[in-house]
């Protein structure tokens, strides 16, 4: 599990650097949240939607909603009950059709016209998915999984060479240039290199020490007193024979 979150972590913040960069998006973060959203959150009882949605980001963020979507979850039922308070808690967008106006239409026009409001979308509705992937394709959406959110990926990103040319800078603004460049000087200051150089040890020959030959210890010679102890110790023993 820990590794899936390390993944999903480094997945999501190379997502958001590639909405900052090339949509101009910025934390706080303005996300869009819809009813089968915060149903889905409560359902699996994931905690405050606001702190699960911040945690992910790795960046503060503010909630927001439509009247349409609040209009919707309160003609729900109890079992919508917790997912109509956490909508209550959001702050409503401004303007876009008024209730009883579909939920999905509501948000749709909420990121009309190029989401000049920089909205990040959080639902579980596919074809609000889909939706927002052929009319607003520069808008981030997130959903709900089994093993916690996810977002989807940049539609304009897949397969369309974006990464490699904010490598080189091709095709992208001078504003947009500017705020790469910053992005890329404050990531390498944590892996600063500098000019030193330090000279590698020669090569050494073996330790003189550590070829000397070990000394062979001579047998010491017994001392005379003790020779002649041993001849008279001899004699003694050959006379009781006799």
């Amino acid at each position: 599990r820990g590794v899936m979150r390390v993944k999903r972590a480094r997945k999501v913040r190379k997502y958001l650097r590639y909405y900052r960069t090339c949509h101009g998006f910025r934390a706080p973060y303005k996300v869009l949240c819809d009813g089968n959203f915060l149903h889905a959150v409560s359902q699996m009882k994931l905690g405050d939607a606001k702190d699960v949605v911040v945690k992910y980001l790795g960046s503060p963020a503010k909630l927001f909603t439509t009247r349409c979507v609040q209009h919707e979850l309160r003609g729900m039922g109890a079992e919508f009950k917790e997912a109509s308070f956490a909508a209550r808690r959001c702050e409503e967008v401004k303007g876009g059709p008024e209730p009883p106006s579909p939920a999905l239409e509501s948000v749709v026009a909420a990121v009309a016209d190029g989401n000049a409001e920089r909205f990040l979308v959080c639902t579980q509705d596919e074809k609000l998915r889909k939706m927002l992937l052929k009319e607003s394709p520069m808008t981030p959406v997130i959903f709900c999984h089994t093993s916690g959110l996810q977002m989807e990926p940049p539609a304009e990103a897949i397969g369309s060479g974006v990464a490699t040319r904010r490598e080189t800078g091709e095709g992208l603004s001078e504003r947009e240039r500017r705020t790469l460049q910053q992005e890329e000087s404050a990531a390498d200051v944590a892996r600063v290199r500098t000019n030193v150089r330090y000279a590698k040890p020669k090569a050494r020959g073996p330790n003189p020490l550590a070829c000397k030959k070990k000394k062979v210890k001579e047998p010491k010679s017994a001392s005379g007193a003790e020779q002649n102890n041993k001849q008279e110790g001899a004699e003694k023993k050959k006379r009781k024979r006799r």
